[in-house]
């Protein structure tokens, strides 16, 4: 697969985070303003297929260059499948992160426990800071791990955190430094754990893009991405609600994990997915709204954003005949790309169809966008049968 929201051409290096927004947007209206009374722009080169960009495609550049509407303290947008940075403010800032500590709370867990095994739990995780959320053990209470794993990323059950932390690492303190040798090992530099639940305290902080990177890993593994899709569970006696109101609001959101303290305001880390179009993460950090926020986050997605499959495929549209008149269907594997919706009318495929001396066929198929060769794949052929004459009926019976 190949991600291509870069646009390397056009707006190259503002795409690419290279240019300041304000003076990548005024270049754009400029354009724009110029279109007006000379048409489209041509975007110059030596290329014998320069870039027309119509009015519509110019409006789509101005809203990205705008970007999405926020008013949190920092986030990002990413695209899940390519893990490309759609969009960022403040990515890099660390800042308290509530309970979306969890999602490491769990990875960690896991790499100790299976969701068979039986936890005894201890006293510390019935007694952990009154008044915040709990899944609502009991003291001696014999649970599963995987019920614990669902009162930890369900109803945000501190509880729930502490049990899996004592049972996976024998103390409080063991199981942070595992998640801290964690955050350490997977480049998470802007994030620091000081317990398993993230009430605030201090050193207890990450970054929106590290959060983002920590999503991405979390869903990776089949048991946290079927939890955190999950609405609502009744396991072993309790009736556990999913915090994440997107879950039954926003149209194919299927994660992740909120977060409220108050030192970390509303956080959330969202994902969602819609078919033949994309697969959009968000993470919104200190917001006064996370999810009409994080609701703008997606639109701004899904109206910017497409992954296309331009590869080849095998119809009686896609031919080629031989010197010897055979016939073949062409084809080629899947070809994903991940593009700004107006590049996908810029694209230009190319064919280029050879035979041996044995009338024997290669090729290949590419990709062009402007001066940019995306792909380029062999040609598949298959034969086709040739029909045969018709023969006239002979005369008498």
């Amino acid at each position: 697969m190949t991600c291509f929201h870069c646009g390397r051409r056009v707006f190259g290096k503002f795409l690419r985070g290279k240019l300041p927004v304000r003076f990548a947007t005024i270049i754009i209206l400029l354009l724009t303003w110029l279109s007006v009374a000379a048409g489209p722009p041509v975007w110059k080169s030596n290329h014998p297929h320069p870039l027309l960009l119509t009015q519509g495609q110019m409006q789509e550049l101005r809203e990205i260059a705008q970007g999405p509407p926020t008013q949190s303290r920092a986030g990002v947008l990413l695209d899940r499948e390519s893990n490309s940075q759609l969009w960022q403010w403040r990515g890099d800032e660390s800042l308290p992160m509530a309970s979306v500590t969890k999602l490491m709370t769990t990875l960690v867990a896991l790499e100790t426990l299976s969701p068979d095994d039986a936890v005894v739990i201890p006293p510390e995780a019935v007694d952990i800071a009154p008044g915040y959320a709990r899944m609502g053990l009991r003291a001696g209470q014999k649970t599963s791990t995987l019920a614990l794993l669902y009162g930890a990323l369900l109803p945000s059950g501190n509880d729930a955190a502490m049990a899996l932390a004592i049972a996976a690492g024998g103390s409080e303190q063991a199981f942070v430094a595992k998640m801290n040798a964690r955050a350490k090992e997977w480049g998470l530099s802007h994030t620091h754990f000081t317990n398993p639940h993230g009430i605030d305290a201090p050193e207890h902080y990450a970054s929106a893009r590290d959060l983002g990177q920590l999503a991405l890993r979390a869903l990776q593994n089949p048991l946290i991405a079927d939890i955190v899709a999950t609405p609502v569970k009744d396991i072993e006696g309790f009736h556990l609600v999913n915090t994440n109101q997107l879950l039954t609001t926003y149209p194919g959101a299927y994660g992740v994990k909120t977060g409220t303290t108050d030192n970390a305001g509303q956080v959330l880390i969202a994902a969602a997915r819609r078919s033949g179009q994309g697969d959009a993460l968000t993470v919104v950090m200190n917001s006064p709204d996370r999810y009409v926020e994080t609701a703008g986050l997606m639109d701004f997605y899904f109206d910017h954003w497409v992954w296309i499959d331009v590869g080849l495929k095998q119809d009686v549209l896609n031919r080629a005949t031989g010197p010897d008149g055979a016939a073949y269907l062409l084809s080629t594997p899947p070809a994903p790309l991940f593009l700004q919706r107006w590049q996908v009318h810029e694209l230009r495929p190319l064919r280029v169809v050879s035979f041996d001396a044995a009338g024997r066929p290669s090729g290949l198929y590419q990709v062009w966008y402007g001066e940019e060769k995306l792909v380029e794949l062999p040609l598949q052929f298959q034969r086709q049968p040739t029909l045969s004459t018709p023969q006239p009926a002979p005369n008498g019976n």
